[in-house]
Protein backbone atom coordinates (compact mmCIF):
# COMPACT_ATOMS: atom_id res chain seq x y z
CA UNK A 1 0.00 0.00 0.00
CA UNK A 2 2.93 2.35 0.93
CA UNK A 3 4.65 1.29 -2.17
CA UNK A 4 1.82 2.24 -4.20
CA UNK A 5 0.70 5.63 -2.63
CA UNK A 6 3.96 6.39 -3.20
CA UNK A 7 3.70 6.01 -7.25
CA UNK A 8 0.48 7.54 -7.93
CA UNK A 9 0.82 10.05 -5.21
CA UNK A 10 3.72 11.07 -6.95
CA UNK A 11 5.03 12.32 -3.65
CA UNK A 12 8.16 14.75 -3.04
CA UNK A 13 11.56 14.31 -1.56
CA UNK A 14 10.68 16.20 2.02
CA UNK A 15 7.37 13.34 2.62
CA UNK A 16 8.84 10.51 0.80
CA UNK A 17 12.11 10.84 3.38
CA UNK A 18 9.74 11.24 6.66
CA UNK A 19 7.68 8.23 5.31
CA UNK A 20 11.13 6.40 4.91
CA UNK A 21 11.80 7.27 8.64
CA UNK A 22 8.07 6.67 10.07
CA UNK A 23 7.99 3.31 8.32
CA UNK A 24 11.97 2.64 10.13
CA UNK A 25 10.40 3.69 13.50
CA UNK A 26 7.66 1.23 13.27
CA UNK A 27 9.39 -1.91 11.54
CA UNK A 28 12.37 -0.80 14.82
CA UNK A 29 9.56 -0.94 17.37
CA UNK A 30 7.36 -3.97 16.39
CA UNK A 31 10.11 -5.67 15.86
CA UNK A 32 11.05 -5.27 19.22
CA UNK A 33 8.12 -5.05 21.42
CA UNK A 34 5.73 -7.98 19.08
CA UNK A 35 8.51 -10.06 17.42
CA UNK A 36 10.62 -10.11 20.94
CA UNK A 37 13.88 -9.01 19.16
CA UNK A 38 16.24 -7.11 21.39
CA UNK A 39 17.81 -3.87 20.30
CA UNK A 40 21.11 -5.88 20.37
CA UNK A 41 20.39 -8.69 18.11
CA UNK A 42 21.94 -8.92 14.49
CA UNK A 43 18.48 -7.83 12.46
CA UNK A 44 18.01 -5.01 14.42
CA UNK A 45 21.75 -3.61 14.48
CA UNK A 46 21.42 -4.22 10.89
CA UNK A 47 18.23 -2.60 10.72
CA UNK A 48 19.07 1.01 12.52
CA UNK A 49 22.37 0.95 10.73
CA UNK A 50 20.77 1.13 7.47
CA UNK A 51 18.16 3.68 8.63
CA UNK A 52 20.90 5.55 10.06
CA UNK A 53 23.81 5.85 7.15
CA UNK A 54 20.41 6.33 4.32
CA UNK A 55 18.23 8.63 6.38
CA UNK A 56 20.60 10.50 8.73
CA UNK A 57 20.61 13.11 6.17
CA UNK A 58 17.35 13.40 4.12
CA UNK A 59 14.91 13.48 7.81
CA UNK A 60 16.85 16.31 9.43
CA UNK A 61 16.99 18.37 5.99
CA UNK A 62 13.07 17.60 5.19
CA UNK A 63 12.19 18.30 8.99
CA UNK A 64 14.52 21.80 8.44
CA UNK A 65 16.72 21.23 10.60
CA UNK A 66 19.72 20.94 9.13
CA UNK A 67 21.10 23.18 6.63
CA UNK A 68 21.97 20.82 3.88
CA UNK A 69 24.60 24.09 2.19
CA UNK A 70 27.22 22.53 4.12
CA UNK A 71 26.68 19.10 1.94
CA UNK A 72 28.19 20.83 -1.10
CA UNK A 73 26.68 17.77 -3.21
CA UNK A 74 23.31 17.65 -2.24
CA UNK A 75 20.16 18.33 -4.26
CA UNK A 76 16.41 17.36 -4.44
CA UNK A 77 16.37 16.64 -7.73
CA UNK A 78 15.94 12.38 -8.15
CA UNK A 79 16.16 11.93 -4.57
CA UNK A 80 12.58 10.95 -4.16
CA UNK A 81 12.99 7.84 -6.10
CA UNK A 82 15.86 7.27 -4.33
CA UNK A 83 13.73 7.01 -1.38
CA UNK A 84 11.60 4.72 -2.40
CA UNK A 85 14.16 2.54 -2.59
CA UNK A 86 15.10 2.82 0.85
CA UNK A 87 11.36 2.66 1.62
CA UNK A 88 11.04 -1.19 -0.33
CA UNK A 89 14.23 -2.01 1.80
CA UNK A 90 12.72 -1.58 4.76
CA UNK A 91 9.85 -3.74 4.24
CA UNK A 92 11.66 -6.47 2.59
CA UNK A 93 13.60 -6.79 5.43
CA UNK A 94 10.43 -6.58 8.29
CA UNK A 95 8.68 -9.22 5.80
CA UNK A 96 12.17 -11.19 6.31
CA UNK A 97 12.04 -11.18 9.97
CA UNK A 98 8.33 -12.26 9.61
CA UNK A 99 9.14 -14.92 7.57
CA UNK A 100 11.61 -16.45 9.46
CA UNK A 101 9.83 -16.14 13.16
CA UNK A 102 6.69 -17.12 11.76
CA UNK A 103 4.94 -15.61 14.25
CA UNK A 104 6.61 -16.61 17.16
CA UNK A 105 9.14 -14.96 19.30
CA UNK A 106 12.25 -15.67 20.09
CA UNK A 107 11.89 -17.53 23.29
CA UNK A 108 9.91 -20.01 21.69
CA UNK A 109 12.64 -21.39 20.00
CA UNK A 110 16.70 -21.22 20.47
CA UNK A 111 17.65 -18.34 23.16
CA UNK A 112 19.07 -15.33 21.81
CA UNK A 113 20.95 -13.44 24.40
CA UNK A 114 22.45 -13.67 27.71
CA UNK A 115 24.64 -16.66 28.42
CA UNK A 116 27.84 -16.51 30.81
CA UNK A 117 28.23 -20.39 30.45
CA UNK A 118 30.30 -19.74 27.22
CA UNK A 119 34.09 -19.90 27.76
CA UNK A 120 36.96 -21.84 25.69
CA UNK A 121 40.24 -20.89 26.86
CA UNK A 122 42.36 -22.38 24.05
CA UNK A 123 39.77 -19.88 21.51
CA UNK A 124 40.75 -17.10 24.44
CA UNK A 125 44.28 -17.58 23.53
CA UNK A 126 44.21 -18.52 19.96
CA UNK A 127 42.52 -15.01 19.93
CA UNK A 128 44.57 -12.84 21.48
CA UNK A 129 47.29 -14.46 19.59
CA UNK A 130 45.32 -13.78 16.13
CA UNK A 131 44.70 -9.78 17.72
CA UNK A 132 48.76 -9.15 18.90
CA UNK A 133 49.49 -10.06 15.32
CA UNK A 134 47.52 -8.30 13.53
CA UNK A 135 48.04 -5.15 15.22
CA UNK A 136 51.60 -5.84 14.73
CA UNK A 137 51.08 -5.89 10.79
CA UNK A 138 48.88 -2.82 11.25
CA UNK A 139 51.49 -1.05 13.00
CA UNK A 140 54.21 -1.98 10.41
CA UNK A 141 52.42 -1.51 8.04
CA UNK A 142 51.50 2.48 9.01
CA UNK A 143 55.14 2.88 9.23
CA UNK A 144 56.48 1.20 6.01
CA UNK A 145 53.74 3.94 3.80
CA UNK A 146 56.51 6.56 5.20
CA UNK A 147 59.22 5.57 7.68
CA UNK A 148 60.83 8.75 8.61
CA UNK A 149 57.67 10.86 8.07
CA UNK A 150 54.88 8.72 9.02
CA UNK A 151 53.89 10.54 12.33
CA UNK A 152 53.08 13.21 9.79
CA UNK A 153 50.48 11.63 7.59
CA UNK A 154 47.17 13.01 7.11
CA UNK A 155 44.34 9.91 6.68
CA UNK A 156 44.04 11.09 3.14
CA UNK A 157 47.70 10.48 3.09
CA UNK A 158 47.54 6.82 4.33
CA UNK A 159 45.28 6.24 1.14
CA UNK A 160 47.24 8.00 -1.54
CA UNK A 161 50.66 5.75 0.23
CA UNK A 162 48.53 2.64 -0.06
CA UNK A 163 47.43 3.11 -3.55
CA UNK A 164 51.55 3.70 -4.56
CA UNK A 165 53.36 1.24 -2.36
CA UNK A 166 52.32 -1.99 -1.02
CA UNK A 167 49.55 -2.03 1.52
CA UNK A 168 48.89 -5.81 2.23
CA UNK A 169 50.14 -5.84 5.76
CA UNK A 170 48.06 -2.28 6.60
CA UNK A 171 44.84 -3.76 5.68
CA UNK A 172 45.03 -7.22 6.77
CA UNK A 173 46.19 -6.18 9.77
CA UNK A 174 42.92 -4.45 10.23
CA UNK A 175 41.74 -7.07 9.31
CA UNK A 176 43.79 -10.12 11.78
CA UNK A 177 43.08 -7.62 14.71
CA UNK A 178 39.33 -7.55 14.35
CA UNK A 179 39.34 -11.12 13.91
CA UNK A 180 41.42 -11.41 17.12
CA UNK A 181 38.60 -9.69 18.94
CA UNK A 182 36.19 -11.71 18.21
CA UNK A 183 37.56 -14.67 18.87
CA UNK A 184 38.86 -13.50 22.04
CA UNK A 185 35.34 -12.06 23.63
CA UNK A 186 33.57 -15.22 22.29
CA UNK A 187 36.62 -17.31 24.41
CA UNK A 188 36.50 -15.21 27.79
CA UNK A 189 35.47 -15.79 30.65
CA UNK A 190 33.76 -13.71 33.05
CA UNK A 191 37.32 -13.05 35.13
CA UNK A 192 39.12 -12.59 31.45
CA UNK A 193 36.37 -10.34 29.44
CA UNK A 194 37.44 -6.78 31.57
CA UNK A 195 41.00 -7.18 30.07
CA UNK A 196 39.29 -8.06 26.53
CA UNK A 197 37.52 -4.91 26.80
CA UNK A 198 40.38 -2.81 28.13
CA UNK A 199 42.26 -3.75 25.11
CA UNK A 200 39.86 -3.20 22.42
CA UNK A 201 38.79 0.34 23.62
CA UNK A 202 42.75 1.03 23.39
CA UNK A 203 42.89 -0.47 19.43
CA UNK A 204 39.33 1.52 19.22
CA UNK A 205 40.75 4.58 20.81
CA UNK A 206 43.98 4.12 17.97
CA UNK A 207 42.24 3.67 14.94
CA UNK A 208 39.49 6.36 15.77
CA UNK A 209 42.70 8.91 16.12
CA UNK A 210 44.05 7.85 12.63
CA UNK A 211 40.60 8.55 11.20
CA UNK A 212 39.32 4.88 10.07
CA UNK A 213 35.89 5.80 12.08
CA UNK A 214 34.05 3.46 10.36
CA UNK A 215 35.79 -0.01 11.26
CA UNK A 216 36.87 1.09 15.23
CA UNK A 217 33.13 1.59 15.69
CA UNK A 218 31.92 -1.65 14.14
CA UNK A 219 34.71 -3.00 16.30
CA UNK A 220 33.44 -1.48 19.21
CA UNK A 221 29.63 -2.26 18.60
CA UNK A 222 30.93 -6.06 17.90
CA UNK A 223 33.04 -6.17 20.95
CA UNK A 224 30.17 -4.95 23.48
CA UNK A 225 27.17 -7.37 21.99
CA UNK A 226 29.88 -10.00 22.03
CA UNK A 227 29.83 -9.54 25.82
CA UNK A 228 26.42 -8.61 26.29
CA UNK A 229 25.08 -12.26 24.80
CA UNK A 230 27.70 -13.59 27.32
CA UNK A 231 26.12 -12.21 30.40
CA UNK A 232 28.29 -9.55 31.04
CA UNK A 233 26.81 -6.32 32.80
CA UNK A 234 27.15 -2.87 31.77
CA UNK A 235 26.06 0.07 33.50
CA UNK A 236 22.72 1.58 32.60
CA UNK A 237 24.02 4.72 31.29
CA UNK A 238 26.71 3.08 29.74
CA UNK A 239 24.99 2.94 25.92
CA UNK A 240 23.48 6.69 26.34
CA UNK A 241 27.25 8.10 27.45
CA UNK A 242 29.00 6.26 24.12
CA UNK A 243 25.86 8.32 22.32
CA UNK A 244 27.03 11.43 23.68
CA UNK A 245 30.67 10.95 22.68
CA UNK A 246 29.76 9.70 19.51
CA UNK A 247 27.64 12.91 18.56
CA UNK A 248 30.64 15.13 19.48
CA UNK A 249 33.60 13.20 18.30
CA UNK A 250 32.33 11.53 14.49
CA UNK A 251 32.08 14.79 13.05
CA UNK A 252 35.12 17.06 15.31
CA UNK A 253 37.27 14.10 13.78
CA UNK A 254 35.92 14.11 10.11
CA UNK A 255 37.73 17.77 10.11
CA UNK A 256 40.95 17.26 12.23
CA UNK A 257 42.22 13.41 10.44
CA UNK A 258 42.86 15.57 7.35
CA UNK A 259 45.40 16.97 9.28
CA UNK A 260 48.98 15.67 10.79
CA UNK A 261 49.08 13.32 13.21
CA UNK A 262 51.51 14.73 15.72
CA UNK A 263 49.76 18.34 15.64
CA UNK A 264 45.40 18.38 15.31
CA UNK A 265 43.68 20.58 16.82
CA UNK A 266 39.79 20.01 18.01
CA UNK A 267 38.48 23.06 18.44
CA UNK A 268 35.96 22.75 15.23
CA UNK A 269 32.43 23.79 15.97
CA UNK A 270 30.25 21.65 15.82
CA UNK A 271 26.63 20.53 15.38
CA UNK A 272 24.70 18.22 17.37
CA UNK A 273 23.17 16.74 13.68
CA UNK A 274 26.51 16.91 12.10
CA UNK A 275 27.19 13.26 13.05
CA UNK A 276 23.96 11.58 11.73
CA UNK A 277 24.06 13.76 8.74
CA UNK A 278 27.55 13.07 7.77
CA UNK A 279 26.46 9.05 8.46
CA UNK A 280 23.34 10.06 6.27
CA UNK A 281 25.53 10.86 3.24
CA UNK A 282 25.78 7.47 1.93
CA UNK A 283 22.61 8.10 0.30
CA UNK A 284 24.47 9.89 -2.18
CA UNK A 285 26.19 6.63 -4.12
CA UNK A 286 22.44 5.67 -4.08
CA UNK A 287 21.39 8.56 -5.63
CA UNK A 288 24.28 8.46 -8.01
CA UNK A 289 23.37 4.88 -8.75
CA UNK A 290 19.92 4.77 -9.55
CA UNK A 291 20.28 7.81 -11.95
CA UNK A 292 23.14 5.87 -13.45
CA UNK A 293 22.05 1.97 -14.28
CA UNK A 294 19.16 0.79 -15.84
CA UNK A 295 17.75 -2.08 -17.17
CA UNK A 296 20.67 -2.18 -19.96
CA UNK A 297 23.52 -2.00 -17.35
CA UNK A 298 22.32 -4.50 -14.28
CA UNK A 299 25.63 -6.44 -13.53
CA UNK A 300 23.70 -9.88 -12.65
CA UNK A 301 25.51 -10.47 -9.99
CA UNK A 302 28.90 -9.44 -11.45
CA UNK A 303 29.93 -7.48 -8.37
CA UNK A 304 29.34 -10.24 -5.96
CA UNK A 305 31.53 -12.53 -8.04
CA UNK A 306 34.35 -10.18 -8.26
CA UNK A 307 34.27 -9.94 -4.24
CA UNK A 308 34.46 -13.67 -4.01
CA UNK A 309 37.45 -13.41 -6.06
CA UNK A 310 39.25 -11.08 -3.63
CA UNK A 311 39.17 -13.50 -0.62
CA UNK A 312 41.93 -14.94 -1.95
CA UNK A 313 45.34 -12.90 -0.58
CA UNK A 314 48.24 -11.12 -2.99
CA UNK A 315 50.94 -13.56 -2.13
CA UNK A 316 53.39 -12.38 -4.48
CA UNK A 317 56.85 -11.52 -3.41
CA UNK A 318 56.66 -8.07 -5.58
CA UNK A 319 53.55 -6.33 -5.16
CA UNK A 320 51.67 -4.70 -8.13
CA UNK A 321 47.96 -2.89 -7.98
CA UNK A 322 45.46 -4.28 -9.42
CA UNK A 323 44.64 -2.53 -12.80
CA UNK A 324 41.02 -2.65 -14.21
CA UNK A 325 40.62 -3.42 -17.54
CA UNK A 326 37.93 -0.85 -18.18
CA UNK A 327 36.13 1.14 -14.93
CA UNK A 328 33.39 -0.91 -15.06
CA UNK A 329 35.30 -3.34 -14.18
CA UNK A 330 35.88 -1.54 -10.49
CA UNK A 331 34.44 -2.49 -7.69
CA UNK A 332 31.17 -0.69 -7.00
CA UNK A 333 33.15 1.67 -4.44
CA UNK A 334 35.48 3.02 -6.78
CA UNK A 335 33.08 2.34 -9.83
CA UNK A 336 30.81 5.18 -8.43
CA UNK A 337 33.56 7.63 -7.54
CA UNK A 338 35.16 7.06 -10.66
CA UNK A 339 32.00 7.66 -12.73
CA UNK A 340 30.76 10.83 -10.45
CA UNK A 341 33.78 12.78 -9.63
CA UNK A 342 36.79 11.68 -11.60
CA UNK A 343 39.64 14.46 -10.02
CA UNK A 344 38.29 12.76 -6.65
CA UNK A 345 39.25 9.10 -7.96
CA UNK A 346 43.04 10.26 -9.22
CA UNK A 347 43.17 11.54 -5.80
CA UNK A 348 42.58 8.59 -4.42
CA UNK A 349 39.22 9.68 -2.32
CA UNK A 350 36.50 7.94 -2.27
CA UNK A 351 32.06 8.22 -1.05
CA UNK A 352 31.84 4.31 0.09
CA UNK A 353 28.98 2.52 -1.51
CA UNK A 354 25.34 1.66 -0.31
CA UNK A 355 23.74 -1.66 0.51
CA UNK A 356 20.65 -1.20 -1.22
CA UNK A 357 22.45 0.16 -4.07
CA UNK A 358 24.45 -2.90 -4.77
CA UNK A 359 21.48 -5.42 -5.42
CA UNK A 360 20.00 -1.97 -7.44
CA UNK A 361 23.34 -2.35 -9.66
CA UNK A 362 22.97 -5.94 -9.93
CA UNK A 363 19.00 -6.91 -10.47
CA UNK A 364 17.11 -3.69 -9.98
CA UNK A 365 14.77 -2.84 -7.69
CA UNK A 366 13.30 -6.75 -7.73
CA UNK A 367 16.75 -7.23 -6.23
CA UNK A 368 16.90 -5.00 -3.38
CA UNK A 369 13.34 -6.37 -2.59
CA UNK A 370 14.90 -10.38 -2.75
CA UNK A 371 18.19 -9.19 -1.11
CA UNK A 372 16.53 -7.50 1.81
CA UNK A 373 14.03 -10.37 2.38
CA UNK A 374 16.84 -13.42 2.08
CA UNK A 375 19.03 -11.38 4.08
CA UNK A 376 16.41 -10.68 7.19
CA UNK A 377 15.65 -14.35 7.55
CA UNK A 378 19.39 -15.26 7.41
CA UNK A 379 20.09 -12.85 10.51
CA UNK A 380 17.40 -14.25 12.16
CA UNK A 381 18.46 -17.58 11.81
CA UNK A 382 22.35 -16.39 12.85
CA UNK A 383 20.84 -15.09 15.68
CA UNK A 384 19.09 -17.84 16.63
CA UNK A 385 22.33 -20.26 17.26
CA UNK A 386 24.38 -17.57 18.61
CA UNK A 387 24.94 -18.49 21.99
CA UNK A 388 24.70 -22.64 21.90
CA UNK A 389 28.14 -22.37 22.17
CA UNK A 390 31.37 -20.40 22.25
CA UNK A 391 32.12 -21.40 18.55
CA UNK A 392 29.11 -20.13 17.14
CA UNK A 393 28.95 -17.11 19.31
CA UNK A 394 32.30 -16.13 17.67
CA UNK A 395 30.85 -17.10 14.16
CA UNK A 396 28.19 -14.40 14.70
CA UNK A 397 30.92 -11.89 15.42
CA UNK A 398 33.17 -12.91 12.57
CA UNK A 399 29.61 -12.99 10.17
CA UNK A 400 28.03 -9.39 11.66
CA UNK A 401 31.11 -7.53 11.89
CA UNK A 402 31.99 -7.23 8.05
CA UNK A 403 27.99 -7.17 6.97
CA UNK A 404 27.00 -4.52 8.76
CA UNK A 405 30.23 -2.67 7.20
CA UNK A 406 28.45 -3.16 3.87
CA UNK A 407 25.37 -1.10 5.03
CA UNK A 408 27.84 1.92 3.71
CA UNK A 409 30.24 -0.37 1.60
CA UNK A 410 30.03 -2.85 -0.87
CA UNK A 411 30.21 -6.50 -0.59
CA UNK A 412 34.34 -6.56 -1.27
CA UNK A 413 34.20 -5.41 2.63
CA UNK A 414 32.56 -8.56 3.71
CA UNK A 415 33.48 -11.95 1.74
CA UNK A 416 37.53 -11.30 2.46
CA UNK A 417 37.44 -10.19 6.82
CA UNK A 418 34.29 -12.93 7.05
CA UNK A 419 36.48 -15.98 5.36
CA UNK A 420 39.04 -15.65 6.83
CA UNK A 421 37.71 -15.15 10.29
CA UNK A 422 36.08 -18.39 9.67
CA UNK A 423 38.61 -19.75 8.77
CA UNK A 424 40.62 -18.91 11.53
CA UNK A 425 38.00 -19.91 13.76
CA UNK A 426 37.81 -23.54 11.96
CA UNK A 427 41.55 -24.01 12.63
CA UNK A 428 41.46 -23.47 16.13
CA UNK A 429 38.29 -25.57 16.13
CA UNK A 430 40.27 -28.87 14.63
CA UNK A 431 43.57 -28.41 16.33
CA UNK A 432 41.82 -28.00 19.47
CA UNK A 433 39.70 -31.41 18.87
CA UNK A 434 43.37 -32.83 17.82
CA UNK A 435 44.92 -31.94 20.82
CA UNK A 436 41.77 -33.34 23.04
CA UNK A 437 41.83 -36.69 20.70
CA UNK A 438 45.74 -36.89 21.62
CA UNK A 439 45.21 -35.97 24.70
CA UNK A 440 43.15 -39.05 25.50
CA UNK A 441 45.19 -41.62 23.40
CA UNK A 442 48.17 -40.65 25.53
CA UNK A 443 46.60 -41.16 28.83
CA UNK A 444 44.98 -44.33 27.53
CA UNK A 445 48.24 -45.70 26.65
CA UNK A 446 50.11 -44.04 29.99
CA UNK A 447 47.64 -45.46 31.64
CA UNK A 448 48.21 -49.01 30.47
CA UNK A 449 52.05 -48.79 30.62
CA UNK A 450 51.69 -47.40 34.34
CA UNK A 451 49.40 -51.46 34.95
CA UNK A 452 52.29 -52.88 33.72
CA UNK A 453 55.05 -51.65 35.55
CA UNK A 454 52.96 -52.02 39.12
CA UNK A 455 51.92 -55.72 37.95
CA UNK A 456 55.67 -56.48 37.47
CA UNK A 457 56.88 -54.32 40.56
CA UNK A 458 53.86 -56.18 42.56
CA UNK A 459 54.26 -59.93 41.48
CA UNK A 460 57.45 -59.94 39.65
CA UNK A 461 58.10 -62.40 36.75
CA UNK A 462 56.29 -65.81 36.45
CA UNK A 463 58.57 -68.04 38.16
CA UNK A 464 59.06 -65.73 41.23
CA UNK A 465 55.74 -65.14 41.38
CA UNK A 466 54.86 -69.13 41.53
CA UNK A 467 58.12 -69.79 44.22
CA UNK A 468 56.89 -67.29 46.84
CA UNK A 469 53.21 -68.07 46.74
CA UNK A 470 54.41 -71.89 47.05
Amino acid sequence: MIAIWQIHARVGSPIAALTAAALLLVSLGFSRYVLGLPFTTGPMLYLALLGLFHLGLVVPWALGLYNVNRVPWFASYGLSRSLALVTYSILAYQLGLLAALRGRTPSDGLPIEGSANLENSKMFVAGNFIFVFGVSMFVLGLIQLDPTGYYKLTYTDTFRLRAESDPRFFGTGMIFASIGLCMSVAGASQQRIRFTLLYTGLWVSVLFYLGFRGPALIACLIVYTLALKKGTEFPRWFPWLALVFLVIAVPIMGVVRDEPLGNRSFDSAINFLDAPAEMGQSIRPLIETEALVGPRDYRYGKTYLSALKAIIPNLALRWEAPNAESVEDLPPSHWIIAVVEPWVYKNYGGMGFSAIAEPYMNFGSAGVVAYFLLLAFALVRLEQVAIRNSYALATWGLILGPLLWTVRNDFTTFFRPAAWGLLCLGIVRLSSGSFVLFSRAWRRGNTKSRLREMSAATFGSTGKFRREHQ
